[in-house]
């Protein structure tokens, strides 16, 4: 393992999304307990100084986005996530002895940090958590009426073979997708960074499918080392429902506590265990709405039953459930 590993984190745009950075890190931080000198931050924004007062005390590196440079990264393709790719090649060429851990802004810490270290070494690497093979979510997507990119996808990669590192290969519907919410890359791998980029560009302009960064991610890694999930380490609350629960945690945490209270590391991990379990919950809750919706009853049933013995004396949370229910 190197000496210093770089959790690496992009945040721009609108406040909603810095607030999402910020609790990632404050987690990241509280969460840590080895040497503070094994352990650099690096973040990429567009907005360093909305950070910098609550984030004195964390080794911490800014790298400012410009409007030039944000718009560089997407070289001319509008596809959002191709700049994940661009400061990942970017942090690999700035400190390339040194592994690297990129963290989407929409997450946060629930246990060890020093977990994840022990993962990172040559021929492994981390991803968030395993999804599903292409064959199975190309199934899955077309049961809910949203085939059009996952089925472009499949047609594209079935005609086609990819360069990586100098080797051809040939990608199907038996290899699988796994969640690019966390990323990390030993050093070793670094080498393969250009065709990670080559083919999220390829997968997108002949698909449009939103994850195309995710399936070159998820393609290359799996043939070329043994993924680690980090699913126990960190959560990603990356749907909808969840990131308007967490937004309105977000908001309300950052106009009622002191920038003091928020460098208080068991504070800070207290909330990250209040707010896994409401995430826990409200997925729950929607599981049982969509099955109430396509009248799976019985599925719905046990969705209900397990978030009551979940949660035996939460009274608000029985009345969210009915007033949820009283929408449908």
């Amino acid at each position: 393992m190197s000496a210093t590993t770089n959790i690496v984190y992009l945040s721009y745009g609108n406040e909603a999304e810095h607030r999402r950075a910020l609790f990632a890190i404050l987690s990241a931080a509280a969460w840590y307990n080895g040497r503070p000198e094994a352990l650099r931050v690096i973040l990429y924004t567009d907005q360093p100084h909305f950070f910098q007062p609550y984030l004195g005390n964390v080794n911490i590196e800014y790298y400012t986005l410009t409007p030039d440079i944000l718009h560089e990264m997407l070289d001319g393709t509008g596809y959002v996530h191709r700049r994940k790719v661009s400061v990942i090649q970017l942090t690999a060429q700035r400190y390339p002895q040194e592994n690297l851990i990129f963290i989407d802004s929409d997450t946060f810490f629930i246990a060890s940090a020093e977990v994840l270290f022990s993962g990172m070494s040559a021929g492994y690497s981390l991803m968030h958590k395993l999804e599903y093979n292409i064959g199975d979510g190309l199934a899955m997507f077309t049961a809910f009426n949203q085939a059009e990119h996952p089925k472009a996808f499949v047609d594209y990669i079935s005609k086609n073979s990819f360069t990586v590192n100098g080797t051809e290969e040939v990608f199907g519907e038996a290899d699988y997708c796994w969640n690019s919410g966390v990323l990390g890359l030993p050093v070793d791998f670094y080498k393969y960074l250009p065709d990670v980029m080559v083919m999220t560009d390829l997968f997108h302009s002949n698909s449009q499918w939103f994850i195309s960064e995710q399936l070159a991610f998820s393609f290359i890694l799996q043939r070329k080392t043994s993924i680690k999930a980090t699913d126990d380490v960190i959560l990603h609350y990356w749907g909808k429902r969840q990131k308007v629960l967490l937004d309105a945690y977000l908001n309300e945490l950052l106009n009622s506590q002191s920038i003091d209270k928020l460098k208080d590391k068991s504070y800070i991990k207290s909330l990250t265990a209040n707010w896994k379990n409401a995430v826990d919950n409200d997925l729950i809750i929607e599981q049982a709405v969509i099955s109430i919706a396509s009248k799976a009853w019985y599925s719905a049933f046990k969705k209900v039953v397990k978030l009551t013995l979940k949660n035996p004396f939460n009274f608000k949370l029985y009345l969210d459930i009915r007033n949820e229910l009283k929408l449908l």
